[in-house]
């Protein structure tokens, strides 16, 4: 991962996807907003009990850093819906509700998942430029949510799943990812992943479902930054529980 600083704020990109100019992405840490108490300082969500006028003034730096003319969010359900936005989608700030994929064609619209321990991962089809932003948590990846992804882009767009490239953002590390109860919320083939007792290593769950389905090893970064661990970057529901959301944002480059 790099780290950039771009009027103010700081955020981190992707190798892989920072070699596509016409790709614009970055994944924001908690700093540099204005929300306060226990959502200071960029909080981005608007569901969490902070000020609607902050996570929007919050949003408004984070489309000056990247460039882009807006952002589109979801409400996010950790389901399986998706939602492909054009241009005719409503104004900056919407949120798109029950939806945990994000998929668009349009430049100059940022995708925005927010997370507090959750995973995003990014996808991009450089042959027919399509992004995609998932919301990728456990129970995301119990249900399948990244194969979703993957399948709809080849569906909607011809999207060939060898030719994707990804980035899985930070989440829970194998340091912290403690599920006392895994064998209720857990398949039997997810065991295998355990680290220690009851800890699970997640990035590399997410790193193996994106092979399964299709992209090359090549093509997949992981951040490898545990939110939980990061306090001083990053929000953790599970380090705090009443939190912020930091967000990840890919889109196309403005025309």
């Amino acid at each position: 991962m790099e780290s950039v600083t771009r009027t103010g704020l700081k955020f981190y990109r992707f190798p892989r996807l920072a070699r596509f100019p016409e790709v614009v992405h970055g994944i924001f840490t908690r700093q540099g907003g204005v929300s306060q108490g226990p959502y200071a300082s960029l909080n981005l969500s608007f569901a969490v009990g902070d000020r609607p006028e902050s996570v929007q003034e919050n949003r408004r730096r984070v489309v000056q850093a990247l460039g882009l003319d807006r952002l589109v969010g979801a409400d996010q359900v950790h389901g399986l819906k998706e939602s492909v936005i054009s241009g005719s989608h409503p104004s900056p700030g919407a949120e798109i509700p029950e939806v945990d994929i994000l998929i668009s064609q349009e430049p100059g619209l940022g995708l925005l998942i927010k997370q507090a321990d959750c995973q995003a991962v990014m996808l991009y089809d450089p042959e027919h430029r399509v992004v995609a932003n998932v919301h990728c948590g456990w129970r995301g990846q119990v249900a399948g949510v990244l194969s979703k992804a993957v399948r709809r882009l080849r569906a909607a767009f011809g999207s060939l799943p060898e030719n994707l490239i990804a980035g899985i953002g930070p989440g829970l590390g194998p340091c912290c990812a403690e599920f006392r109860h895994f064998r209720e919320e857990f398949p039997p083939a997810f065991w295998a992943y355990q680290v220690r007792p009851a800890y699970f290593d997640l990035w590399r769950l997410s790193r193996d479902q994106l092979l399964t389905v299709g992209l090359r090893p090549d093509n997949i970064d992981i951040a490898g930054i545990c939110t939980k661990c990061q306090a001083a970057e990053f929000y953790s529901y599970r380090r705090e529980r009443i939190t912020g959301r930091q967000g990840a944002v890919i889109a196309l480059r403005p025309k």
